[in-house]
Parts: structure tokens; C-alpha cells; sequence
């Protein structure tokens, strides 16, 4: 007797399917399976391009619709940061317009709600054939890109970290050494002061250099512990701007204040979401030039407590806005780094914002940015909005 075993080699077929109700993620979700996809689900844009980072995905199913970030904001994000991906659109309320908006921003296609399990399996099924015919000459450049990418990283790490440690270093060097010096006798009681001030001063950046990469490491090692409490959104924001507002003086900007709601209620952990509002107001105060403005406005949108910061800086090009949330990325070149909190321009160790999304996910919010290159940023952070008389931790 004779027996064969049977392999098949075929590639997984990996699906990503987003929409905020969930009745059509289920039937979707059924129907590809029955045909041999691999189904994950999202309930929002934000969501879906947290899938996207993690897995890789052939082909993307969106609603046109969603809260934080609907259909076209994500076709846009998927075709600038991960252009094998395929995108189709699904809506309840098309028209023309609409169809010939997604087609010309690179959906696949554009299909009608209710979805019939026919109909998705078809479109599925004439995606993935387009994508198996380029497949092998992707997976190559792929596999390039990210070489690129890897060598670009450590690049950027080395030059930024030696920026960044060598100011403190040279000042611990320095003052050290006067105080080492027979010297030393000679200086007043105010000058003696002044040396260890320098000296405090340099190791407490360094800790802060520490601490913010091991932060980061921790973060994207899995689920960060929250200490959360219920409180006003409102107010954390006014501690930030109250602690930025004099070095906003001092580079002759304003920091004007915007409340379209008369309350913020979200259950998060203060110190973690403290810190994504003063990355976005320490981002608009240096990336603006002396005499611009920075606005913070605090509104409710679908569920979320948002707050906005928008300043009148330089600005990102859009294909760098994809870029500005990896980790040890600077708008600036790193070859011309600045280490200066306050200056225009001034740098830092580029962990600020990964670790600030990190932190925004792990609330069940999001952040999103919108920018024009010499005209401006706006960065959007989303939080769940809910009953402060519910304590219950994040």
C-alpha cells in the first residue's frame, strides 16, 4: 500500500475588515472565511492602522463612515505607509462623487451596504488575483525597504543619542573638573552653587534620556500599567499650558485657549496623558517661529473628549507624516540636531510621540495629526469620554 501526503503552499490571504458596526464585521467576516481568508477585525480607522503596524494585510475593507478617522482619511494613511495594500470601500451612502473620490485617492473598488456575502467574496476574490500577479516583485522590495529602514534607524540613533548625551556629559565634564581644581577655593559661595545647579541639571537629563527609552521599551512590550482616576480633561490641559506659557513668552508667542465644552469627563492616569499634551505643546511652541501662535482646544466628537493642539509652525510634508511617530525620527536633519527644549527647531531623542500614541491606545483613544508644510500642525488627541462618577480603572 501506498500513501501521498498532500501539502498546500498556497499563500495566507489576510483580510483586515473595519467598521464601527457589528453586525457587518460579522457577516463580512463569515463570508471571507468560508472562502479561505484570514479575517481580523477593526472598529475604526485608528484601530486599523494599530492592525497594520502589527500584521500584514493584503487587502483592507473600510467603512466610508467612522468616528476619529473614516474611510478616506484611512485610504489616504494606507496608500502613503503601506502601498501593496489594497483597499475597498464599503458604504450605505454613496454617490458618484464619492465612488470617484476613493477610486482617485487608490481604492480597489467601491461597493454598496448592505454587503451580500457574494458580492464581498467576488470583490475579495479579483483583489487578491491583482495582488498575486505583482506579489514576488513586492515581497523583494519589501524586504529592501526594510534593510533600508533598519540601517536608517540605527543611523539616526547613533547620530541623535551622541547630540543628546554629549551636552550633558560635557557639562558634568566641565563643572566637575572646576570643582576638582585648586581653583575651586577661589570661587564665591554663588559660584559654587551655580557649578552644582550644572551639575544637577546635566544628570537629570540624562535620567530623563534613560527613563524615556526604557518608557518606550515597556510600552511597546505590551499593555502598560495605568493608575487611572476620573477627572476633567479640561483641567490637566490648563496645568500644561500654564507650565508652557512662559517659554511660549519668551519666543514672543501666544498660547490662546479654546473650550467648546464645559467638561471633560475621562478616567485615564493623569502623569501618562499630562505628558502626551506637553510633547504637543512642546512640539508647537519649537517647531513655530518666534512671534507665531499656539491654539489648544478642548471638544467632544462621537464619544471623545478631544484635545487639539494647532500652531502656525513649518509644518510636515505629507509624505514625512507617516514618519513623525517611529521611533528616533526628526522633521530636521539629524546631521544639524539640536538638543534645546525651547528653540526653534530644538530636538530631543524622537520617543516623544511613539511613546504618546502608545500611551493614547492604551486608554482606548488615538492620536491624529493634520499638517501643511509651511502653514502648520494640528495634533488631536482622543480620549473615551466617560461618567466621572465611574472610577473604574483603564
Amino acid at each position: 500500500m501506498s500513501s501521498s501526503i498532500s501539502t498546500d503552499s498556497s499563500p495566507e490571504k489576510r483580510v483586515l475588515i473595519v467598521d464601527d458596526e457589528a453586525v457587518i464585521r460579522d457577516v463580512s467576516k463569515r463570508s471571507l472565511e468560508s472562502k479561505g481568508f484570514r479575517v481580523t477585525l477593526a472598529d475604526n480607522g485608528v484601530q486599523a492602522l494599530e492592525r497594520l503596524r502589527k500584521e500584514d494585510f493584503d487587502i483592507v475593507f473600510s467603512d466610508y463612515k467612522m468616528p476619529i478617522m473614516d474611510g478616506i482619511e484611512l485610504l489616504e494613511v494606507v496608500k502613503r505607509d503601506y502601498p501593496h495594500v489594497e483597499v475597498i470601500i464599503m458604504t450605505a451612502f454613496a454617490t458618484i462623487e464619492r465612488a470617484i473620490h476613493a477610486l482617485r485617492n487608490g481604492a480597489y473598488d467601491f461597493i454598496l451596504k448592505p454587503v451580500k456575502p457574494d458580492q464581498i467574496r467576488f470583490v475579495a476574490d479579483k483583489c487578491y488575483e491583482k495582488i498575486q500577479l505583482s506579489e514576488e516583485n513586492r515581497a523583494l522590495k519589501r524586504a529592501n525597504e526594510k534593510l533600508t529602514d533598519v540601517q536608517d534607524m540605527k543611523n539616526k540613533f547613533i547620530a541623535i543619542t551622541s547630540h543628546e548625551l554629549r551636552t550633558p556629559v560635557s557639562h558634568l565634564k566641565g563643572y566637575l573638573g572646576i570643582l576638582n581644581d585648586d581653583y575651586y577655593d577661589q570661587l564665591s559661595e554663588d559660584e559654587k552653587k551655580q557649578c552644582m545647579r550644572v551639575i544637577l541639571e546635566a544628570i537629570t537629563d540624562l535620567e530623563e534620556i534613560v527613563t524615556n527609552m526604557h518608557k518606550l521599551t515597556d510600552l511597546e512590550g505590551g499593555q502598560p500599567r495605568l493608575k487611572a482616576e476620573p477627572l476633567d480633561l479640561k483641567d490637566l490641559v490648563d496645568q500644561s499650558v500654564e507650565s508652557y506659557d512662559l517659554i511660549a513668552k519668551r519666543r514672543n508667542q501666544e498660547i490662546e485657549v479654546v473650550k467648546v465644552v464645559d467638561e471633560l469627563p475621562v478616567v485615564v492616569d493623569p502623569s501618562q496623558i499630562r505628558g502626551i499634551v506637553n510633547e504637543f505643546l512642546q512640539n508647537a511652541i519649537k517647531f513655530t517661529p518666534d512671534g507665531g501662535k499656539v491654539c489648544v482646544q478642548s471638544s467632544v466628537e462621537e464619544g471623545y473628549c478631544v484635545v487639539c493642539v494647532r500652531d502656525t509652525g513649518i509644518g510636515i510634508d505629507d509624505a514625512e507624516q507617516g514618519m513623525i511617530f517611529e521611533k528616533f525620527y526628526e522633521v530636521q536633519n539629524s546631521n544639524y540636531h539640536s538638543s534645546s527644549k525651547e528653540a526653534f527647531l530644538g530636538g530631543g531623542l524622537g520617543l516623544g510621540l511613539p511613546s504618546a500614541r502608545a500611551i493614547a491606545e492604551a486608554h482606548g483613544g488615538a492620536i491624529k495629526v493634520r499638517s501643511k508644510k509651511d502653514v502648520g500642525s494640528e495634533f488631536l488627541l482622543y480620549l473615551p469620554r466617560q461618567d466621572l462618577s465611574d472610577s473604574s480603572s483603564v
